[in-house]
């Protein structure tokens, strides 16, 4: 029997910290996993930002942990199982570190939670790891602002 040892093991919540330096990441393992994210209050989401290390600062000179295809789903209570499919995307390794991606589902419909479900990472064969993770959207008070700008149409 063998075990894998994580060099850093943090919660999920560490992907939502400003700072971000080499190893404080949110890793699990294998290739897939999720986590669900509260948000501070309920917004209609529009985009999501994934951050991860250079390959310059990677001691092994390679990222192969980040995530790669990913797909986010907003919730309206945690217990939610599916959520609403807001779209499915890929990090692309050798892009920018930070990167946004447009929801392709744009809803008008409040959410309080978002699931990040990492579908694979770039072939690291132990461990993906996440370093940042922002949610952008519109408060709940422009909801109206979008209804009563349909409305005058």
């Amino acid at each position: 029997m063998s075990f894998i040892i994580f060099p850093f093991v943090k919660s999920p919540d560490v992907i939502l910290q400003p700072n971000y330096h080499l190893g404080n990441c949110w890793s699990f393992p294998g290739s897939q996993g999720e986590t669900v994210i509260r948000l501070a209050k309920e917004i209609i989401p529009k985009a999501v930002t994934i951050q991860h290390i250079s390959k310059k600062i990677s001691p092994t000179n390679e990222i192969s942990s980040a995530p790669k295809d990913f797909a986010i789903y907003g919730l309206k209570a945690e217990e939610e199982e599916q959520g609403t499919f807001l779209g499915q995307f890929t990090y692309a390794m050798d892009g920018f570190l930070i990167q946004t991606f447009q929801l392709k589902n744009e809803s008008f419909e409040l959410m309080r939670y978002i699931k990040l479900k990492v579908i694979n990472n770039w072939g690291h064969p132990k461990y993906t790891c996440i370093y940042r993770l922002r949610v952008h959207g519109n408060p709940s008070a422009s909801k109206n602002s979008v209804d009563d700008h349909a409305n005058k149409g």
